[in-house]
This record gives structure tokens, sequence and C-alpha cells, in this order.
């Protein structure tokens, strides 16, 4: 498990934890200059938008058990000690049972009357809730997948940020997928040439969350929790047929034991996905000038370089965010429903993949910022669509995948499924 905390000393530290055990931390930090920007456009985290975030200390705690509580400070004795704080680690790949929460979009909101430049507003009330489930200690790990802070090119942000995750990050595994809003940039070698990340470029996101990644700026991986094999990419990067992610993404997928993890869930945020119709207001990420336009429901190069992939392998859920609301799918491909989910006993929409047809389709990007209203398009493949502010809570045996969407006011599950093998 790996432990990440901020710092005004340059100085590594330690974490202690468990019966004795320390491990010395490595430190990192960016400047200005790591920043980008371009002639076009100067970007805000090179100029005004720009905050010295001190020191990012990481270590790794080792011979840790899986599906066990230790507790850890971290500190020094020249700068002090941190509280101490419990946390849990995640069942071993290959055990049978995995409990946790996903969603993407979240972002930030002040505690206070404060005002940002870019607030997401149903923020505090989603972590508050998933905080009491964490507290509970019925989750072993949380997948924030892309659009992290918002922080977009104003530095001081993500302190914001990181201090609203803390009572999560600090206690269960927190693994994250990068997104538009932390990478993409003009002239920077983003798929999409945007100014959306406000000239971060990806160098914030990959400092605060060093992912199991190959190499820096190429923030895909894969992990194995219980009996699920997840596969997380980076929408951001190159993903055209033959390139590098492209290539990694086959052979990690086609990889799987689906003896030891039955379960294969593909995650990343997605610029704009086949499989959601929403209208959306000007001030998110399409930047449009008139007041409101419909999103383009395929983003056709993706589809057809990535969406055969998912088949192939035989991917029993597919999670996106980016859209700012909740959608689920029949299983489907090409836009046409390959099967219909029937009723449990209880009512539940339950899907057989003993007989597997095509992935599910989840979009969960309804933690945090300004919630899109869902268009009139009446789309077959389209089973469940709820804007409201929340995240889906999931339960993974090696028999079953249960899914709930949790509505974090209400704290209601407002909608539920099962994939059953």
């Amino acid at each position: 498990m790996r432990l990440t905390w901020v710092s005004g000393d340059e100085k590594p530290q330690q974490v202690q934890y468990g019966n004795g055990q320390e491990a010395t931390s490595s430190v990192s930090t960016f400047s200005q200059a790591d920043m980008c920007t371009s002639s076009l456009l100067e970007s805000p985290a090179i100029d005004f938008g720009w905050h010295d975030p001190g020191y990012i200390h990481s270590a790794v705690m080792t011979a840790l058990n899986p599906s066990a509580t230790y507790s850890h400070k971290y500190g020094s004795d020249s700068v002090g000690w941190s509280d101490e704080v419990r946390f849990r680690t995640p069942p071993a790949g290959g055990s049978d049972e995995l409990r946790f929460l996903a969603y993407g979009d979240m972002g930030k909101a002040p505690l206070d009357s404060s005002v940002e430049h870019y607030i997401q507003p149903g923020s505090i009330s989603v972590t508050g809730a998933m905080a009491d489930e964490v507290s509970s200690g019925s989750i072993d790990s949380i997948f924030h997948i892309g659009d992290i802070s918002y922080a977009t090119g104003f530095l001081v942000e993500w302190d914001f940020f990181l201090n609203l995750i803390s009572p999560l990050a600090s206690q269960v595994s927190y693994m994250t997928a990068i997104g538009n809003h932390e990478r993409d940039y003009v002239d920077s070698g983003s798929v999409y040439i945007t100014p959306d990340s406000g000239g971060e470029c990806g160098v914030p996101y990959e400092t605060y969350f060093p992912m199991p990644t190959a190499a820096r700026d190429k923030p895909w991986y894969s992990i194995e929790q219980g009996s699920v094999h997840f596969t997380v990419i980076s929408t951001e990067h190159n993903w055209s047929v033959n390139s590098e992610q492209y290539e990694w993404m086959n052979k990690d997928m086609a990889a799987v034991d689906r003896t030891r993890t039955p379960w294969l869930i593909f995650a990343g945020l997605i610029h704009v996905r086949r499989y959601n119709f929403t209208i959306t207001t000007a001030q998110a990420d399409v930047h449009i000038q008139s007041r409101t336009a419909i999103l383009p429901s395929v983003d056709s190069d993706f589809v057809d370089a990535v969406e055969p992939l998912l088949l192939a392998n035989k991917v029993d859920l597919a999670l996106f965010g980016h859209v700012h609301n909740y959608e689920r799918t029949c299983a489907v491909y090409q836009q046409e429903c390959k099967a219909m989910p029937t009723k449990d006993a209880n009512g539940v929409d339950t899907y057989d993949n003993a007989n597997y047809s095509a992935p599910v389709h989840a979009v969960i990007g309804m933690a945090g910022f300004t919630l899109d209203s869902f268009s009139k398009n009446d789309n077959s493949w389209s089973l469940c669509r709820i804007s409201e502010f929340g995240y889906i809570r999931a339960h993974a045996t090696k028999e079953e995948l249960i899914v709930e969407f949790v509505n974090a006011e209400s704290r209601n599950v407002d909608d539920s499924f099962r994939i059953t093998r």
C-alpha cells in the first residue's frame, strides 16, 4: 500500500505502521516550468493560477496481509507526526469477495462561503455519504475514474480537493484514472485539443496520485482485487489501433485468468461516449458558445478502435464518466441490445453472463459536477437514467457482481442490477 502526503519539508520522512514497521518517503514536487502553455492560449497554471505545491511524500508499506486493518502515522521528529489513522488493505487478487465504490467527475466545493473559480456542488454530499460507508468498515477500495479535482490550472484547489477526500483516501485503497481536466491542453500531445486542464497537462495529477503505471505520462494500468480484474485506461492518450495503449489494452484483457478473477471491468473517462444522450450547459466540457447543446452520442474513432476489444475480451462491465449523470444500458454492442436483463425474485435487473453477449455500460459521472439533464431521445439500449448526485457501490463474489447507484442526498439505492455467471 502506497501512502502519499504533502509537507512543507523537503527532507524524507517516515511512515510508521503495523507492529513497529517503518518506511521512508521518496520526495517529489513540480514547478511552474513543468506546467504547459501555448502561444495560442496562455494557461493559468503557468501564470496567475500557479501555487507552490510544497513537497509530495510517498512511501510504500510492505509485508501487509490482504483484507486486514492496520494503523499508521507519518512525519518525522523534526517536523512532527500526523495523527494515527487506521486503514484497511483490499482483498488479494483471486480471492472471493470485493466491495468497492466508484464514480467520476467529483471535484470539490468550499465548506464555507468562500468562492472558488470552479465549484462542483455535489462533491460535499457525495464524499460525506461515502465517508460514512468507509468508516463502517464495509468498503475495501474506491475507484475515481477521471476528472479528479477540477483545479484546472488553479493549483491551490488541489489542496482543497485532497483535504476533502482525506477521510476516504486515508482509510482504503483510492485508485484513479486521468481525465481531460487533468491532462488536456493545446499543443501538449493529448488526444483532445482543448484547454481543459488549464495547463496542468497531467503533472499535478500524476504527482499526487502515483498509480501502478508503466511510466510517466503513460497513465494506464490494471489491478486485481478480490474476484475482479480492473483495466483502467487513459482516454486522453492515444488509444487508436496499433498505438502503445491499444496494444496494452488488448494484451492485458486477453491475459485475464477468468477462473481467478471472473469479472473484467473496463474503466476510463471517455470524452463523448456512444451510450449516453445528454443535454449539457455551456460551462461543461464541450466549451460551446450557445446556451445549450446536445452532446454527440459517438466518438466514432474511439468506438471503432476500442469497442471490439471489449466484446472480444468479454468485458462484463464498462464504467465511464465525463457526462454528469448516471445511465445504465442493456448488454450492448454497436448501439444494438444483444441481451436484456431479466428480473430476479427481488425485482432486480439480472444479466446472465453464463451466456455472454456483450458488455453492460454504465455512465457514473454524477459525483460532484453540476448535473446534466437527459435528452428526450428514446434509445432502446438505455435502461436507466438518473440525474442525481451519488456514486455506485459494488459487491463482487466469484458467482455474481451486484451494482447499486446510491443517491448521496437520500442515501437510498435508486438503481441496482446484477451480473451472474
